[in-house]
């Protein structure tokens, strides 16, 4: 099942600051190595015909679910400008 967002225009045109730039690349980069060991984990249960505990599926899916609201929370967060904070400086 694949996650579709429907994302206002002026979403779109947001870039990632200074700061969340190398937290995204690390990120991204990250989630490929999750993909691929999850494709490992795929194949090993494939080859011996034995398939992913429950238990563990239950624990991934929950770390799955902490990411995907980590970043929801991220992509909800008002912007400063909108909520009248300034910076320092």
């Amino acid at each position: 099942m694949a996650l579709r967002l429907q994302l206002p225009f002026s979403a779109l045109s947001l870039m990632p600051s200074l700061k969340q730039k190398p937290v995204i690349e690390r990120l991204h980069h990250l989630m490929r190595e999750c993909a691929a060991v999850a494709a490992a984990v795929r194949d090993n249960a494939m080859d011996d015909g034995e398939p992913l505990d429950p238990a563990e599926l239950i624990d991934l899916i929950s770390d799955y679910q902490t990411v995907l609201d980590l970043l929801d929370e991220a992509f909800n967060v008002e912007s400063a400008q909108a909520n009248g904070a300034c910076s320092i400086g």
